[in-house]
């Protein structure tokens, strides 16, 4: 899930470190490792990006821009409301850690990503709650989800929903695990949401 950019010597760079990482490993990895996958030199490189945090940060910008555009068309399509919800966190989570964890240096790059792009990260999850409110507001409108009288708003709900997912993805020890626990928790959501 490489993102793309609109200047393709920037989308060259970032798949080539991108490979390169998943492969090597962040820390191995050297700008004149990615400049040569990339086919440039590195004065070349540098004139796109500085360093390869500065690469690594672009490539999470574009992935979770595309990750919150999958949970937003996920949340709005004509399935039933339990299949949206789960398939807006399987887009906009699991995916990617089933396709990161899948390659050799998985767990460095995952911890990487709250490391050397924390606010990133913070902006994707404030993102993630826009969109998972913006869906339970449309399930309300179709008739799926009704919020009762216990103060709270979609925007809390959403929330909710993510701190849940976030203490999921912390302490689970699988995959498998944080699957199984999110369709738990999408069954406890419609569930609570029925009139």
């Amino acid at each position: 899930m490489i993102p793309s950019t609109d200047d393709p010597r920037r989308d060259l760079i970032l798949q080539a470190a991108f490979e390169r990482f998943v492969n090597y490993g962040f820390k191995r990895t050297s700008m004149e490792d990615i400049a040569v996958a990339a086919r440039m030199s590195r004065p070349a490189l540098y004139q796109h990006y500085r360093n390869k945090a500065d690469i690594f940060r672009a490539f999470v910008t574009g992935m979770k821009g595309v990750m919150v555009d999958e949970v937003r068309e996920a949340l709005f399509s004509d399935h039933p409301f339990a299949e949206r919800l789960f398939d807006a966190f399987d887009r906009g989570i699991l995916r990617a850690h089933r396709e990161i964890a899948a390659t050799p240096h998985g767990d460095e790059l995952m911890g990487l990503n709250k490391e050397v792009a924390g606010e990133l990260f913070n902006q994707w999850l404030l993102d993630l709650e826009a969109a998972l409110r913006d869906g339970l507001i449309e399930a309300q409108q179709r008739g799926e989800f009704f919020l009762t009288d216990g103060g709270l708003d979609h925007a809390a709900v959403a929330r909710l929903m993510v701190n849940t997912v976030e203490g999921i993805k912390t302490r689970a020890q699988s995959l498998d695990k944080i699957e199984s626990e999110m369709r738990a928790l999408v069954e406890l959501i419609v569930a609570a949401g029925r009139r």
